[in-house]
């Protein structure tokens, strides 16, 4: 007989994040019409993760809730109308992801290839797609083209320069210390600069008279205003986080002897309106680079769903990827 509760770390009020979460035993049902039951194998701790559970993010979801933006687990059993081919297989979720198991619609699911472990894939539904599309959607990119980029160490910046590294095209990355180029440049970046007044001038050196049509920010402040100085007239900067918590601040001549393009991503609004075929196109290509050996995260500390609190804690302090260790 399976199991009637589960445990799982949850938030009964928004907060700071290891004081708010919890260890609850949950009810769990047998998996409905449609649905898959997901012994849960490892989690990431994104930052996306903690703005929800502070009341920070995109969307407010009711109370209490089970955080955890994607995560890696092993289907156990069906619900009527799903294919038993889907027992033993690995699978990516989309939500809810910090619990020992639970129940997802098998629809919303991504099928982990074989030969890929639960804590290499489950850090890839988040980050890479993320990187693939901020590179696809937003303007057509030729071999050799340059694109710009803060928070380049980021987990997303790190999957930019790998792609694009695959696709031929250059990055120009700019991180806040020195001290990352070297790492950065082990992964295929082209060109790395500091942060500061001094960035604009080192970038044009190294662009050597090329203008970037795309640039791609994280930062915010007047770190994506450096950025987009840099861009060709009609060039488009993407806003994906505000780690800086600054706004941005666009010079009016930007917009008018310049006309560059401002726009926002958000990949959860990008898969909720994307078509399965189109969905399912990406996380192959994600699929394929990392069993090249892209993608492979920079994890500093695991911690059993035990231990949340700390997990959280040592997340805040940046520096690589934290994992939950789930069971199973």
């Amino acid at each position: 007989m399976s199991p009637s509760t589960a445990q799982a770390a949850r938030y009964h009020r928004t907060g700071v994040p290891a004081e708010v979460l919890q260890l609850d035993r949950v009810p769990l049902a047998e998996p409905a019409a449609g649905e898959v039951r997901v012994q849960m194998l490892a989690a990431p701790i994104n930052p996306a993760d903690l703005n929800l559970i502070e009341g920070k993010y995109g969307e407010v979801r009711p109370l209490p809730d089970v955080p955890g933006n994607e995560g890696c687990g092993r289907v156990v059993a069906v619900g009527a109308g799903v294919d038993r081919s889907w027992v033993g297989r690995l699978v990516l979720v989309a939500d809810q992801a910090w619990r020992e198991s639970g129940n997802w619609p098998v629809a919303g699911l991504v099928a982990v290839p074989d030969g890929l472990a639960a804590d290499r894939a489950a850090v890839l539904r988040v980050n890479p797609p993320t990187a693939w599309l901020l590179l696809h959607q937003f303007t057509t990119l030729r071999p050799g083209d340059w694109v710009l980029q803060n928070a380049a160490t980021s987990a997303v910046g790190r999957a930019v320069i790998e792609i694009a590294r695959h696709r031929g095209w250059k990055t120009l990355n700019v991180v806040r210390r020195a001290a990352a180029a070297e790492e950065l440049r082990a992964l295929g970046a082209d060109a790395v600069v500091v942060d500061g007044e001094d960035m604009a001038a080192a970038a044009k050196e190294w662009l050597g008279g090329a203008v970037p049509r795309l640039a791609l920010n994280a930062v915010g402040g007047i770190s994506a205003t450096r950025l987009a100085g840099l861009l060709a007239s009609g060039g488009t900067l993407v806003t994906y986080g505000a780690m800086s918590k600054e706004a941005l601040k666009i010079p009016n001549g930007f917009l008018i002897f310049r006309d560059l393009v401002f726009r926002g991503f958000w990949l959860t609004r990008w898969l909720r309106a994307a078509p399965p075929e189109q969905v399912s196109s990406l996380f192959d290509q994600i699929f394929r680079l990392a069993a090249s050996g892209c993608f492979a995260p920079r994890v500093v500390a695991e911690f059993p769903l035990g231990e949340v609190s700390a997990a959280v804690t040592r997340a805040e302090e940046g520096g690589g990827k934290v994992l939950l260790r789930l069971g199973g």
